[in-house]
This record gives C-alpha cells, structure tokens and sequence, in this order.
C-alpha cells in the first residue's frame, strides 16, 4: 500500500511537471542584457525580443544589468532558477572573459545552456579621416616604417576590439601602441579627435561618423566581403588569410534549463530573428540576422573561447 501511494505520488509530481512545462511560459520572462542601454547588444535585444514574444504570448521584459565586462548580467542568469523566465543575452565578451579572467564567479560552459543565436556584425577597421594612409595596404606599409608610433584604442584591455587589434598586429608583424579607454565612446571620441591613430569596432556603432567624413573605413574583419559595405575588402583577402572575427549575440539560460522549454524559447528566438520585420530592422543598424540552434550555438562559443584564449596567450596579454 505504501509503495503504491509512493508510485501514485511520483506520477503525479511528473504529470504535474509535464503540466506546467507545457504551460511555459504563463508569467512574464525577464531577458538580461550585460550592458548599459544604447550598445549594439542591448539594440538587437529589442528588436528581436519584440517578436518573439508574439510568438510565445507572453511578455518579455529586457533588462540592463551591466558591470565587469558583461560579467555581472552573466551571473545573475548562472545563478537564477532554471525555469525558463531569468534568460541572458550572450555575445563575444561572454567568451573572452572565459579566457581573460583569472577567475569567473560562474563556469561559461556548464552553468549555461546555450538556446539560439541571434545575430552577428563585423569588425570595421577604421581610421581618422586626416591619416596618412587611405588603404589598408598603405596603413601596412606607415606602420612597420614607423615601428610603435601608431596608436590604438580600445574600450578596455581585454575587450573584443583590443583583442582583434591584438590578433591582427601578430599575424601582421606589427609593432602598435594600446590605449584602452572605460568604453567604446571615450575610445572612439579620441579616434575622431586624431589622438589615437586607428581602432576596430563595430559598424553599426561607428557608420553615422564615417558617413559624417569623420573616419575613414580601410578592411572589414569578417571572413566575406560584407554586403552593406561590398566595396571594402577583408584583411584577410590583402594578405592575412585566416584573420577573421565578428561581434555575435545570442540567448542563453542558466544550467538545468528543462528541454522541453528549451526547445520552445528556441524555435520562437528563431522564428523572430527570421522575420522580415526583424531582419529589415536588423538590416538598418548594419546587422545581421543570424538564427542558429542551441547546438550550434554551444559550437559557436567553444569555438570562440579557443580562438580567444589563443590570442591572449600568444600576445602575453596579463590575466585579469
């Protein structure tokens, strides 16, 4: 009799949890964005989070934690219960920090359960409109003639476009000076002011001052020729083969997450991002629309930590 009412009890608690997994989502689902509103992360966020949460009939409410590199946002989701309404929005940072940090308060592969990607842009390679150099071949030929006079800047050490400068100075025999700023704006502040010489970013970040004649775009870091700027050649098609990288986003949960609600938040990520809405949106900020699955989500970023904590070490670039 006992036992029975054990199995009896244990039935239901998994008819009960089948019920309320299918039920998913009946509140409202909080996305986290590791960064201050206006960034490049926070813009996709917004845009795609509108549709899918059409698609799913529930609100999704997006909220900006940011701090340490994307690494406060990141543990608040690592430590929240799996359940499906505490999501994180991952991108480059997530995985440089995995390699960069000496130590993380939450482990990037298992404390995560990867769901879609969501979108990616490149890297422009840009310079002060007053440079001497107007190609990248001639910014090649100026920088090894003038061995450590160039200077770079970045939004801090360790961050993406300090290490894709990084990457590209070691494949390209270049001796540069880093300058790294408290954010991309003071970063590129200095750029358009001709105090710092060059810098990689975002275009979408960066287009309304090249369009205004204020800086001068000479390569784009992604592996193809990109569309919105077809005319620009990639650094790896002048001389650097391999040299590629690009900014991505994508959605993650904390670990635990169950796969039936997996699967449901990914089909919808991915149905929004593939909307024409979304993509046109997507497309007026120079970005681009990018659905992929979980499990090539969770490729994507192994990958990416590899090739980050490859260019750290090769470049002895401190830990911190």
């Amino acid at each position: 009799m006992k036992i029975a009412s054990l199995m009896a009890a244990g039935i239901a608690a998994c008819l009960f949890g089948a019920a309320s997994h299918a039920a998913y989502p009946d509140r409202p689902i909080h996305v986290i964005v590791p960064f201050p509103p206006g960034g490049s992360t926070d813009v996709v966020t917004r845009i795609v989070v509108a549709k899918a949460q059409e698609l799913l009939g529930q609100n999704i409410i997006v909220e900006n934690r940011g701090g340490a590199g994307s690494i406060i946002g990141s543990d608040y989701v690592a430590k929240a219960a799996p359940d499906g309404y505490t999501l994180l929005v991952g991108q480059t940072a997530f995985a440089v920090n995995a390699s960069l940090r000496e130590k993380l308060p939450y482990d990037t592969i298992k404390d995560f359960t990867p769901i879609a990607l969501m979108a990616d842009h490149p890297g422009v390679f840009l310079a002060q409109y007053q440079k001497p150099y107007d190609t990248f071949q001639e910014f090649v030929a100026y920088t090894k003639a003038n061995p450590g006079k160039v200077v770079f800047s970045s939004a801090g050490t360790g961050s993406w476009p300090h290490l894709a400068m990084t990457m590209l100075a070691k494949q390209a025999g270049l001796q540069m000076v880093h300058v790294p700023y408290q954010g991309t704006g003071p970063a590129k502040a200095d750029l358009i002011a001709g105090r710092v010489d060059v810098k990689i970013e975002a275009y979408a970040t960066s287009m309304g001052m090249v369009k205004d004649g204020k800086l001068k775009v000479l390569a784009v870091t992604s592996a193809q020729r990109d569309p919105v700027l077809p005319n620009v050649p990639t650094i790896a098609e002048l001389g650097y083969p391999g040299y590629e990288t690009s900014y991505w986003i994508g959605l993650l949960g904390p670990a635990g997450l169950p796969p039936d609600i997996k699967a449901k938040l990914e089909k919808a990520f991915m149905q929004a991002v593939k909307d024409p809405e979304v993509v046109q949106k997507l497309d007026a900020q120079t970005i681009h629309p990018h659905a992929a699955s979980s499990q090539e989500l969770a490729a994507h970023i192994q990958k990416e930590i590899d090739k980050w904590a490859a260019v750290i070490k090769d470049s002895n670039i401190d830990k911190q």
